[in-house]
């Protein structure tokens, strides 16, 4: 299945600039921890948020001047490769999934469970005691999401358009697909 150049573009751009904001909202998160746990090395984020942007951004911009070259297709499996593993699976799935989201339901719907002591065991981990810290953790996983599925759509080579996304002629139904009232 191929992708129109501009889905293509549109798509990359969409999941490189998700991932950035993944990076900014983790960033955040962190330093709302930091500041209400008395954990300044919960800091060590912006030290890892800082590059992998610098990285996702760079990656978008050489892929986009030279989206048919060798050097653009390079740019694109390094930008695909980085969203797939820091914003997606690390800060998405891990942090944002696994961290906040599965603890935070565990600790309302199972208060006091051996499993959420098992799972989440402190001082590793804070019961969830401020409202801030817990709903930007949760928050870390919408950008993640969209990230992901725009990477997804573009690797697997979407061919329909969004609003606002170029279509090329006859991309909205795949090849050979029944029409209503048609004959074949």
């Amino acid at each position: 299945m191929q992708t129109s150049p501009d889905i293509a573009a549109a798509l990359t751009r969409r999941a490189a600039l998700a991932g950035v904001a993944v990076m900014a909202a983790t960033t955040v998160h962190h330093a709302i921890g930091a500041v209400v746990y008395g954990t300044p090395w919960r800091l060590h984020i912006a030290f890892m948020s800082i590059p992998t942007v610098a990285v996702i951004l760079g990656a978008l911009a050489l892929h986009r001047r030279r989206a048919g070259a060798p050097s653009g297709r390079a740019a694109f499996v390094v930008l695909a490769a980085v969203l797939a593993l820091v914003p997606i699976a690390w800060i998405g799935a891990y942090e944002g999934v696994y961290n906040h989201v599965l603890k935070n339901a565990l600790y309302f719907l199972a208060p006091g469970s051996p499993v959420l002591a098992r799972m989440f065991p402190p001082p590793m981990y804070e019961v969830p005691d401020n409202a801030l810290f817990e709903i930007t953790g949760v928050l870390q996983v919408v950008p993640a999401w969209i990230a992901a599925v725009a990477l997804a759509r573009r690797a697997l080579g979407r061919r329909t358009a969004r609003p606002g996304e170029a279509a090329r002629p006859g991309a909205t139904e795949p090849p050979g697909a029944y029409r209503m009232g048609s004959m074949r």
